[in-house]
């Protein structure tokens, strides 16, 4: 019978170890399931994949999920300003990255306005986070259109795991003060727990040393039940609710011959709420089956921009089932509604401001046993219809070898799309210039724009060489085509008297293909019982052209919004006395593009345990550098040092 090798001869991870205690061997072994959707050892896994545990967030001392991601290998984190971040994978870094996939416990995050995500309001209590899955490149044959590059799946603790009370308390010179309670107990025979948590963050620094406007606070509750009747059958609902606002300078309005009036201060206000539920059966040791229900509404209102108010509903059914020796089998459903209401401006519009559209999907994966449960070869493909570009489908190959119980080798071919959004299709921009007359650069959403196509080819080797020292290396060759484009079309004169006026129109496209190649090399030691060392390098290196007939002179320089080396290393190291010392070194080369110097970032974080059930710490960041630019003047602001300290109490 077909099985994972963690049921072939190694043992798999107990469950009542802490992640701190466990060896490199133990921690390859952690269970994962964003690869395949199934449960499988990290080691075994066909993919660049890489697990950021709790006990890294614990120790690191990061105090949001965007700050978490800067410990995998390969990710691309540059935080714009105090609440906006630009974060992606392999390339295509901007601040509206729509090509990864975000998860937090099987709910996509992307926002269907551009299909990216907004990662000022993606938060959880940090302490209830068990582990989030990093996926190098192409998951959409599982996961569907827009995970092109990558896939960030967060994924939090049962509720059985969380019980009993939980308070922090915190702040400092940036995060000027946080705090969060969480309670978990017992409804009947399910266990539950709920949070609330808030934060006050203060404003990043102009170039010219005067405050960036740029405050924003937040607050978010929410809960979770795991409720498990009988051996088979596991239901879990959770949902959250959160509001804040975020400080900014916004544009004068104006209207087509007149000059924007002055800029002005203003708040962003977000909202939002979500519910998810879950029904998991195991129906018999061979085969199970999902279904996940889930709705989310979102605000976003920016002052002389747009308000979106949008609701989502997905529903997705998957079943998984062993077909004689050598078949694994995995195939499911889905289905997804979004619905928005826009009010816009003169600067964006969006026509119609009124939308609903839908996706279907399907799914079928086969991961072959093509010899004595060493050699196994994946197959699979998704097909899905979207109301944008429609029937669109993304087929993979993986085949991986299990050399020995200490390594493994893969390769993979996948094809994958970043279907349109809103934002490509019914956009209408105009941006004023600023010459003493008015001109406005107009961009206009094409209706016809193609989907942006990837085909991905991939190798990796994992090894554990002793019982102190792994290494993990990934390496890809992406190629791209009919990447988005704005194609500049003849100068206009508006003469409507008494208003006269000129135009500069650009419409999107899909004009440009490139290749991207690169890697990731990660080695773990652990010189000392108490003592663990983690080194990461990745390399990216990526060519843009324009396809025949294009004009664009701006997207190809996309091709150096991300870095071309990047290296870290972290040590986490437990010291007498319940403390423990947290030291990383990150450099991160410059940005061309952006004119964003490289920099280099010092962080550190001590803990001290005086009682079991108190936890006290003190967090460092940028400690080498009082301020720096991560994505370049044009857009982002100087991130400063910050230091702040935190309590944590357990009853």
């Amino acid at each position: 019978m077909l099985q994972c090798r963690s049921l072939a001869g190694i043992a798999a991870v107990p469950s009542d170890i802490a992640l701190e205690d466990l060896s490199l061997e133990q921690l390859s072994k952690i269970e994962i399931t964003s690869v395949s959707k199934q449960s499988e050892s990290l080691l075994d896994a066909p993919a660049s994949v890489f697990v950021i545990t709790a006990d890294d967030i614990r120790r690191s001392g990061v105090n949001s999920i965007p700050e978490a991601l800067r410990l995998a290998p390969g990710v691309e984190v540059a935080r714009i300003n105090s609440h906006q971040w630009a974060i992606s994978i392999r390339g295509f870094n901007s601040d509206i990255t729509n090509k990864l996939l975000v998860l937090i416990d099987g709910r996509s995050v992307y926002s269907p306005l551009y299909a990216g995500v907004f990662w000022d309001v993606q938060d959880a209590m940090l302490d209830d986070i068990d582990r989030i899955e990093v996926i190098s490149g192409p998951g959409g044959t599982l996961w569907g259109a827009n995970a092109v590059n990558g896939v960030i799946n967060i994924i939090t603790r049962s509720a059985k795991d969380t019980q009993g009370g939980l308070l922090e308390l915190g702040g400092g010179n940036e995060e000027r003060k946080f705090g969060g309670v969480r309670y978990g107990g017992q409804l009947g025979d399910a266990a539950v727990r709920a949070y609330i948590k808030s934060s006050d963050h203060d404003a990043s620094r102009k170039l010219d040393g005067n405050g960036g406007n740029d405050d924003w606070r937040m607050t978010q509750g929410g809960f979770r039940l795991d409720w498990q009747p009988v051996a088979a059958d596991r239901f879990t609902l959770q949902g959250d609710v959160y509001h804040g606002s975020e400080d900014g300078i916004f544009p004068g309005s104006f209207t087509f011959g007149t000059l924007p009036g002055a800029s002005f201060h203003d708040e962003v206000n977000l909202a939002g709420s979500n519910l998810l539920g879950r029904w998991s059966r195991q129906l018999d040791a061979t085969s199970d089956f999902t279904l996940q229900v889930y709705y989310d509404h979102t605000l976003r209102d920016i002052p002389s921009t747009y308000q979106e108010k949008r609701d989502t509903g997905d529903i997705d059914f998957q079943h998984h089932f062993t077909l004689g020796q050598r078949n694994d089998l995995l195939w499911g459903l889905g289905y997804r509604w979004t619905s928005d209401d826009i009010d816009n401006t003169t600067f964006a519009s969006f026509i119609p401001d009124h939308r609903i559209d839908e996706t279907f999907s399907a799914f079928l994966q086969d991961k072959i046993d093509l010899w004595q449960q060493r050699v196994f070869l994946t197959l699979g493909s998704k097909l899905e219809h979207n109301d944008y570009s429609g029937f669109e489908y993304q087929p993979n190959a993986r085949l991986s070898w299990l050399i020995s119980d200490k390594q493994t080798a893969w390769t993979a071919i996948s094809r994958a799309v970043r279907i349109p959004a809103r934002l490509d299709t019914d956009l209408q921009l105009a941006i004023p210039l600023n010459i003493g007359i008015p001109v406005y650069v107009t961009v206009q959403g094409n209706k016809h724009i193609e989907s942006e196509k990837l085909i991905a080819y991939e190798a990796g080797y994992r090894v554990q060489l002793t019982p102190a020292v792994s290494i993990d290396l990934a390496t890809f060759y992406d190629d791209y085509d009919d990447i988005q484009t704005a194609e500049t079309g003849a100068p206009i004169l508006v003469v409507n008297p008494p208003l006269v006026y000129g135009v500069l129109p650009k419409t999107l496209e899909s004009g440009i293909e490139g290749k991207a190649y690169g890697g990731t090399l990660m080695m773990n030691w652990r010189p000392l019982t108490n003592w663990r060392l983690r080194f990461q390098y990745a390399l990216f290196d990526m060519h843009l052209e324009n396809k025949p007939g294009s004009n664009d002179v701006d997207s190809k320089t996309e091709e150096d919004n991300s870095p071309h080396n990047q290296y870290a290393v972290y040590s986490f190291l437990d010291l007498p006395h319940q403390l423990s010392l947290y030291t990383g070194v990150r450099h991160v080369d410059g940005l061309k593009n952006l004119d964003s110097p490289n920099y280099t970032s010092v962080d550190v974080g001590l803990i001290w345990n005086p009682l079991t059930y108190l936890q006290l710490s003190v967090t460092a960041q940028n400690l080498n550098d009082p301020s720096h630019l991560e994505f370049g003047p044009s857009q982002g602001q100087e991130i400063e040092r910050s230091i702040y300290g935190k309590i944590q109490w357990r009853f």
